[in-house]
């Protein structure tokens, strides 16, 4: 089932610039291989808690946040251009399971909506007003820090996209390690205690730490870096799913709740003052994969050449590029944002599956 990050950009990762693009033809789907639900009795380790021990999968096509059929439309249109700028490129060997029932994974607020503080929708916009000028590819930090390989930062990385939504738990009685395949990062969280680290340390994944409250198991993330959202200037290509906000407010609750032993109720609450007007909660069921799957090595940058035909087509033609910069600008701009909504790009999928 996981061949397919094999099949795409730099350890796995989708990458896709609009100056330099063939066209790929859209594949079918291909659905992870997950355990259905299980009512037996709550697997347990030796000490007593909640095993979450194992690999996991959360994949599925529900969006984070629900969209008015207004903002559908906006983004069916504003990605025309781009569709016919990369001859029809789309996403090839798409990952994912299918909707859960719901119209968004956002549960808090009610209407699945995500509400912008005013500081953080004008941050948006100066960052895209500051790509002006700018090429796809001028630097390598016109790239998000997903395509150039740093992390996929944090709610994101719990967040589901096109493909790689698998995890591999680990526990022991003082630390839960969470391994994410894509970006190969891992989550250690201590449980016995042990106090935040200065707020003077700031990490790309923030300072975990957790606690059990009955048989969920809560952990509060703070101090992360200031730069989760790229910096001074909006990415050329901007991560789905992707924080809104730099991170040096950003606090996350999690709570991970085993309902039987083969699903855990995932939930995750998002609070920046900077960047939201009001908190927001995404609950993500998480399924247990079949007997015999596996991860899969994420060797992002060992070996690849991503980043270095990035930089070279930029520099094959400087005036293409900045046009295609334009106008992947100009498409976040018409499809309501920039950066407010989910970006509009050529292989989101939008309800009803129209272009």
């Amino acid at each position: 089932m996981h061949k397919v990050s094999r099949l795409s950009g730099p350890g796995g990762l989708l990458i896709f610039s609009v100056a330099v693009f063939l066209a790929i033809p859209a594949f079918a789907q291909w659905t992870p291989n997950r355990l259905a639900a299980d009512g037996s009795e709550l697997p347990r380790t030796p000490w007593g808690a909640p095993d979450f021990q194992g690999i996991w999968n959360n994949s599925t096509t529900t969006p984070l946040e629900r969209l008015t059929s207004e903002e559908q439309a906006l983004s069916r249109e504003a990605r025309q251009a781009v569709i016919a700028a990369t001859r029809g490129t789309g996403a090839g060997w798409l990952e994912q399971a299918g909707n859960i029932e719901r119209e968004s994974l956002i549960i808090d607020p009610p209407d699945g909506r995500i509400r912008m503080a005013g500081q953080g929708v004008q941050r948006l916009i100066d960052r895209e007003n500051a790509r002006a000028g700018r090429g796809e590819a001028d630097s390598w930090r016109d790239r998000n820090n997903w395509e150039r390989c740093i992390s996929r930062t944090l709610p994101t990385a719990m967040i589901p996209t096109l493909y790689n939504a698998n995890y591999q738990i680990f526990q022991t009685p003082d630390h839960f390690v969470l391994l994410m395949e894509m970006i190969h990062e891992a989550r250690i969280v201590p449980l016995d205690g042990t106090p935040h680290a200065s707020g003077d340390i700031r990490q790309w994944l923030g300072d975990g730490r957790g606690r059990w409250e009955g048989d969920t198991l809560v952990v509060e993330t703070l101090h992360f870096n200031g730069k989760l959202d790229g910096g001074d200037y909006q990415p050329s290509h901007v991560t789905p799913t992707g924080p809104r906000g730099s991170g040096e407010t950003l606090r996350l609750t999690e709570r991970f709740t085993l309902i039987d032993a083969n699903t855990i109720d995932y939930r995750v609450t998002v609070e920046d003052p900077q960047t939201f007007a009001v908190p927001y909660t995404a609950a993500i069921p998480m399924h247990r994969s079949a007997p015999g799957v596996t991860l899969f090595e994420y060797a992002c940058h060992e070996g690849n050449h991503a980043m270095v035909n990035l930089l070279s087509a930029g520099r094959a033609d400087e005036q293409q590029a900045i046009d295609a910069a334009a106008l992947v600008s100009q498409q976040r701009i018409q499809a309501g944002h920039p950066g407010v909504r989910e970006p509009a790009v050529p292989f989101a999928p939008i309800p009803d599956g129209g272009r």
